[in-house]
């Protein structure tokens, strides 16, 4: 494995040593500092790929530290859309990922929000330094899962379409993860009935059935092959999900981003990504209730809570 660069900020000089001869341990490059003036003493321009920084720091100034990180490599000024994309990442990381939430913080609609962030590629993406929302979770990463079901969850997805936006939801989830040493090697899959997502209209929900053949392919379900983490905390870990989407009779390798909260005896799993119809093969949908057009592209969620068996 390629050494990283890692920052290590925080005013604990027992944890902060600690910390610097575990990273020095698997042969990465560690600069520690003790607040936020000799971090930037330290950088000097070096590129930083992992920062590990202590919330409780007095008068800690996250956007100030990111600015030192990502100082412009000329005194050119950035565009307006670099400057976009940057905020974006800001208010979407102060949100936990939370869409709803950064679209009110942002004054916009949260269907602008989406749309900004399929343009810059923020489905998958996470800050150069992911670690600035907290302490990089070794721990976790490290942490073996046990055997565990689906206990209760949601999927759900939202569409568009000329005469206004809806929602579609199901609470039927099904799933399990098998037993892994650490959430990298983690393997499962979770499912859905197609006939339990409903919009809130019985008609639009017929034609959704009929346009996916519910009959003939009856669920839509993810396959697990593993997980590539991207930091986090102690107990919780953003990670892209490895595996397969099968949808429609349709089988798709994805990559999807992912946060994974340990919470004692479960595990918390949620995804938010975009999704075309027609990599699916689904077509049919602008006939409903009369619609002129439905859009192809929609946005899925997905909340799952698993009850893990400590005994496996």
């Amino acid at each position: 494995m390629k050494p990283l660069h890692f920052l290590v900020l925080d005013r604990n000089p027992e944890r902060r040593e600690e910390l610097v001869a575990l990273l020095q341990g698997a042969e990465h490059r560690v600069h520690p500092a003790s607040d936020e003036a000799h971090a930037a003493e330290l950088l000097g321009g070096t590129k930083i790929d992992f920062v590990m920084v202590d919330l409780g720091m007095p008068g800690l100034d996250l956007p100030a530290l990111q600015r030192v990180l990502f100082a412009p490599d000329s005194g050119e000024p950035e565009s307006l859309e670099a400057v976009e994309r940057r905020h974006l990442e800001l208010v979407l990381q102060h949100a936990a990922g939370n869409k709803r939430k950064a679209a009110l913080l942002l004054g916009i609609a949260r269907s602008t929000l989406l749309n900004k962030v399929r343009k810059y590629g923020l489905a998958l993406a996470l800050l150069a330094c992911p670690a600035l929302t907290g302490t990089v979770g070794l721990s976790a990463q490290a942490r073996p899962v046990p055997n565990g079901r689906v206990e209760s969850g949601t999927l759900s997805f939202d569409g568009r379409a000329t005469v206004g936006d809806f929602v579609g939801l199901s609470k039927v989830v099904s799933g399990q993860i098998t037993a892994s040493p650490d959430i990298r090697t983690l393997r499962g899959w979770v499912e859905a009935p197609v006939r339990t997502l409903t919009t809130g209209n019985g008609k639009r929900d017929k034609d959704l059935n009929k346009s996916m053949e519910s009959s003939e392919y009856p669920t839509i379900r993810f396959e697990l092959s593993g997980m590539t983490p991207k930091g986090g905390t102690a107990d919780s870990v953003a990670a892209v999900l490895h595996g397969a989407l099968i949808i429609h009779g349709v089988t798709r390798k994805v990559d999807l981003p992912g946060t994974i909260q340990f919470q004692g005896s479960k595990v918390r799993v949620r995804s938010d990504f975009p999704l075309r119809l027609k990599d699916y093969h689904i077509g049919g949908l602008s006939k409903m209730l009369g619609v002129l057009k439905m859009y192809d592209d929609i946005d899925v969620h997905v909340d799952l809570l698993f009850g893990l068996d400590p005994g496996n």
